[in-house]
C-alpha cells in the first residue's frame, strides 16, 4: 500500500494454517492517550489502536493476539475441532477497521482462546477490551454483558506476580460497581484497602473510586434513612 500516516502493514505468519498476510497496525506516533477510565481503559484523542490488536487471518480465520500463549500442538488440534471446524464464513479484516470490526476481530480470538483452554485471566482480559469496545458505541447491554464475563473469569484468575493480582483484586471490585453489584463492590474494595500487603497504589485507587461512587454516584437518600453504601 501507498504510505498511510496513521497505519502501517505487519507480515504476519498464521499459528494455524502458516500462510502469510499483511494486516494493518496502528502507527504508536498517531495515538495519543489523554485519559484513562477507572477500570483501566485508554482514552485516546483520534486513532485507538485496540482496534488493531488482534490478527485475523484472512485465508483459515485464526485470530490471534500477542497475549495467547497456547498457540501449537495439541491446543491447534482443539481450536481446528472446536473453532475453525465451527467457522461458516470467511473474515477480512486486514484493513481499516471500524469499531464492529473490531469488536469482530476481539470476538473471534475469545473463541480461538476459549477452544484453546487459555488461562482465565487471559479469557477475563479479552472480555474486558470487548466491553471497553462497546463502551466505545455507548452501547451498554453489551458492555455490561461483557463485564459480567470479564469479572467471572477474574473470579478464577490467580496472577504470578504482585501486580497482577493486585490489579485483579481491583477490576473485580471495580467491575462490581459497574454492573450495579454493590454489595460485592463494597466488600472487594474494603479488602484492598484495609489490607497492608497490598500497594499504596492500589490502595488508594481503590479509596477514590469508592469515594467517587459513594459521593457523587451513590443514590441519595433522604433525612433520617440509612446510607447502605458506607464503608
Amino acid at each position: 500500500m501507498k504510505f498511510n500516516v496513521n497505519y502501517y502493514q505487519s507480515d504476519v505468519a498464521c499459528k494455524y494454517c502458516k500462510k502469510t498476510y499483511k494486516t494493518y497496525k496502528a502507527r504508536p506516533v498517531r495515538c495519543k492517550i489523554i485519559g484513562e477510565d477507572t477500570d483501566f481503559m485508554p482514552i485516546y484523542e483520534g486513532l485507538n489502536p485496540l482496534l488493531y490488536e488482534v490478527a485475523v487471518c484472512p485465508h483459515c480465520g485464526y485470530a490471534y493476539h500477542k497475549s495467547m500463549t497456547r498457540t501449537y500442538g495439541p491446543f491447534l488440534l482443539m481450536i481446528e475441532e472446536l473453532y475453525i471446524n465451527e467457522l461458516k464464513t470467511s473474515f477480512d479484516l486486514c484493513g481499516e477497521r471500524t469499531i464492529d470490526d473490531a469488536i469482530m476481530s476481539y470476538k473471534l480470538a475469545y473463541l480461538v482462546a476459549r477452544s484453546a483452554m487459555e488461562e482465565a485471566l487471559l479469557m477475563g482480559n479479552f472480555a474486558l477490551k470487548i466491553a471497553w469496545l462497546y463502551r466505545l458505541k455507548d452501547d451498554t447491554k453489551h458492555e455490561l454483558h461483557y463485564l459480567q464475563a470479564a469479572r467471572d473469569f477474574y473470579s478464577k484468575a490467580f496472577a504470578s506476580n504482585r501486580d497482577g493480582e493486585e490489579r485483579i483484586k481491583y477490576l473485580h471490585a471495580e467491575i462490581s460497581l459497574r454492573i450495579g453489584d454493590i454489595d460485592e463492590a463494597r466488600k472487594e474494595f474494603s479488602r484492598i484497602m484495609s489490607d497492608r500487603n497490598m500497594s499504596n497504589k492500589y490502595r488508594k485507587y481503590a479509596r477514590n473510586r469508592w469515594e467517587d461512587y459513594k459521593y457523587t454516584l451513590a443514590p441519595k437518600v433522604k433525612e433520617g434513612e440509612v446510607n447502605e453504601v458506607s464503608i
